[in-house]
């Protein structure tokens, strides 16, 4: 299999998007424009070689390889968030 380049910031963006079913609900939750959304999935299911989500008049639905995607996201999620919660915060102070 080859290697992909995956980025961390497209994958909890793609999760993001599978959990509220679409670029404007997910749009809320990310911080993210609907246009911004949709431009990194096209581009992860470029980089992926597949193609994760139908796109429907109301909505994303996930395809076989999407849900399978979301599966192995999630579990990377939940491993990866004790790690965030762990790290102190820096705190930066600007002198102006």
């Amino acid at each position: 299999m080859d290697e992909i380049d995956l980025d961390w910031d497209d994958l909890r963006l793609f999760l993001a998007i599978a959990r509220k079913g679409g670029l404007a609900p997910a749009a809320g939750s990310t911080g993210k424009s609907a246009a911004t959304l949709g431009r990194r999935m096209l581009a992860l299911e470029r980089r992926m070689g597949q193609e994760l989500f139908r796109r429907l008049p109301r909505g994303y639905d996930l395809t076989p390889e999407g849900e399978a995607l979301v599966a192995r996201v999630a579990e990377l999620e939940a491993r990866i968030a004790p790690l965030a919660a762990e790290r102190p915060l820096a705190t930066v102070k600007v002198v102006i």
